[in-house]
């Protein structure tokens, strides 16, 4: 989930992916970029008024489409309030960009920036964004999957080949312009198994298509598209089995938008809803029609699907010593394509919750389950909790069950069975409910009724030290911290500092940033954060000391207290962690 706060020093004059006052910005910004449409990179931007928001032409659409029935709890009228929370406000504002179109943005009288925007391989719309002006260029990465096939396509794209610091051989050398920084999606930046490497997407396809083919012909099948970032298994899917994906009508709607757009269309759009051929009318691979063997639809809207037997397609992130790791909710976007969610913006509020769960649970093990899932989602920083797989109790009112009522107001108790019902499904898909983790099937049991495939939406380790080692730029930034449980082996020095060469230890920018903050007292004193060009040997000895410092504190005041964060860190010795950092030094 992203923790950027929107400010690009480089360019202080615009802020990305981040439409609230921040604490450290100075001035307002004359201009917004948004990277795409998933929750965690909205924050702030239904109460946004100006100035203008750039963003793909697919980003525009799907965001205008958008509808969300927000249930917020009123503890002074113990009622539960129902409200509909919409984009459709931000049209005017909203400006596409075609993608690999260099775009000039005049900030102000005699401030512009070129802005060009790149496919970030890792949802509908999403995208890059390069941001140059007065001999600065920096890349802004929002959420990316770099595959080795997509970083080996951005090096040869001519707009990027200036920046590239590998031949065609995968040899270093100095490239023409140098990136200032790279503000990257570090969710998975972790040495630690299993986060050091994934299946590709392409293999993740390929088992799933193996899977399906293995069961009788007119077996139904239910992928669960929990968020944005699924288009391409709906595509394989409905190409390898011959039909096409039913889809409910919000789905539709939000996708059948990318062909209606009255400005810069988005090429996505033929391939989900269809185009007119000629005179014919050529589909997509989405459909409304409920009778398709292939469903992608929530449960609720009716569709016969739930009344029968079906095979449940999940998504996994990997595998590892034959253990899987969940998806749903990892790197944010959980619920993105559902309509219900629970406003907990403020402590005040989520304080209370605790306490009317703590009154109306009585079961001690559902109750500790939802105290441990609203701590989760506090420690994550979440605004708020989605629903679409729970109704309201029955005894509401008969209408509720069948969606018709959405934005009524009901007694504020009603949400508390939903939370008990959601924090039991989010305890058996983690297995033992103590780690993202599910166990795999036998082999030797029958035709199982679930099949799992590897199908992660964000990068590795090892893609992005590939993307990093493609560019090598002057500085690296993490979007994803988790700062509670920050230590030396999450710093971008002992992540990527092995990339560069030539004697000189790379200091980064957010490692001075962490350590500072959480050093107060040490008064540490770092070098420069650009690297010289000689005598380097003190600045490497330095560096490392410093992290070193950080780690033997941590040693000391808080082994016991290592938070729970998806990036589970598994620490070993303190000689371990120390040669680790050694190694990430050199």
């Amino acid at each position: 989930m992203s923790t950027f706060n929107g400010i690009v020093k480089e360019f202080p004059h615009i802020r990305i992916d981040y439409f609230r006052r921040s604490p450290e910005e100075k001035n307002p910004p004359l201009a917004y970029l948004l990277s795409h449409v998933h929750s965690d990179h909205l924050t702030g931007l239904v109460s946004c008024k100006s100035p203008f928001i750039y963003c793909s032409p697919a980003t525009r659409d799907v965001l205008l489409g958008l509808e969300k029935y927000q249930h917020r709890m009123n503890f002074a009228k113990q009622i539960l309030e129902a409200s509909t929370k919409t984009y459709r406000h931000l049209k005017k504002i909203l400006r596409p960009i075609p993608l690999e179109t260099p775009t000039t943005l005049e900030l102000a009288p005699g401030n512009e920036i070129r802005v060009t925007l790149f496919d970030a391989n890792h949802c509908v719309g999403a995208v890059m964004f390069l941001i140059e002006s007065d001999g600065h260029a920096v890349l802004y990465t929002g959420d990316i999957r770099s595959e080795p096939w997509w970083v080996n396509g951005l090096t040869k794209h001519p707009l990027l080949v200036p920046y590239v610091a590998r031949d065609a051989t995968g040899q270093a050398r100095k490239p023409l312009k140098t990136l200032d920084c790279i503000y990257a999606d570090t969710t998975f930046a972790s040495k630690e198994d299993p986060y050091k490497r994934f299946p590709s997407k392409s293999e993740g396809l390929i088992e799933l298509l193996d899977k399906v083919s293995k069961y009788p012909k007119g077996t139904s099948f239910h992928f669960k598209a929990w968020t944005f970032g699924y288009e391409e298994v709906w595509e394989a899917l409905a190409s390898h089995l011959g039909t096409r994906v039913h889809v409910d009508a919000y789905k539709w709607k939000l996708y059948r938008a990318l062909a209606n757009g009255v400005e810069t269309k988005s090429h996505d759009a033929a391939k989900y809803t269809g185009f007119k051929n000629g005179n014919s009318y050529q589909e997509g691979c989405l459909t409304q029609d409920t009778g398709t063997k292939l469903h992608s639809c929530e449960k609720g809207t009716e569709c016969a699907i739930w009344n029968k037997d079906f095979v449940q397609i999940t998504p996994i992130i990997t595998r590892h010593n034959g253990i899987e790791m969940a998806e749903i909710g990892a790197g944010g976007g959980q619920g993105d394509l559902g309509q219900h969610e629970l406003d907990i913006n403020d402590m005040q509020t989520l304080g209370m919750l605790f306490s009317l769960v703590m009154s109306k649970v009585q079961d001690g093990a559902q109750q500790k389950a939802v105290i441990e899932m609203l701590n989760d989602f506090m420690t994550k920083g979440k605004s708020s909790i989605a629903f679409d797989d729970f109704d309201f109790e029955d005894e509401e009112g008969p209408d509720d069950v069948d969606g018709k009522n959405e934005d009524i107001d009901r007694p504020i108790g009603a949400i508390v069975p939903i939370l008990a019902r959601l924090a039991a499904q989010s305890r058996s898909m983690s297995g033992s409910g103590t780690g993202a983790h599910t166990p795999l099937p036998s082999a030797r049991s029958a035709p199982p009724k679930q099949i799992t495939f590897p199908y992660s939406r964000h990068s590795s380790y090892s893609e992005l030290c590939d993307l990093i080692g493609a560019f090598k730029p002057l500085d690296i930034y993490p979007c994803t911290v988790d700062s509670v449980n920050w230590n030396m082996e999450s710093s971008i020095s002992f992540l990527f500092g092995h990339i560069y060469t030539g004697g000189t230890a790379k200091v980064f920018s957010h490692d001075q940033y962490m350590i500072s903050k959480m050093s107060p007292k040490k008064n540490l004193v770092l070098p420069a954060s650009r690297p010289s060009t000689s005598g380097s040997q003190t600045s490497r000895s330095s560096s490392g000391e410093q992290i070193r410092e950080r780690g033997r504190r941590r040693d000391s005041s808080d082994d016991s207290d290592e938070g729970t964060s998806c990036k589970r860190r598994i620490r070993g010795s303190r000689d371990d962690r120390e040669e680790r950092v050694r190694e990430g030094q050199r």
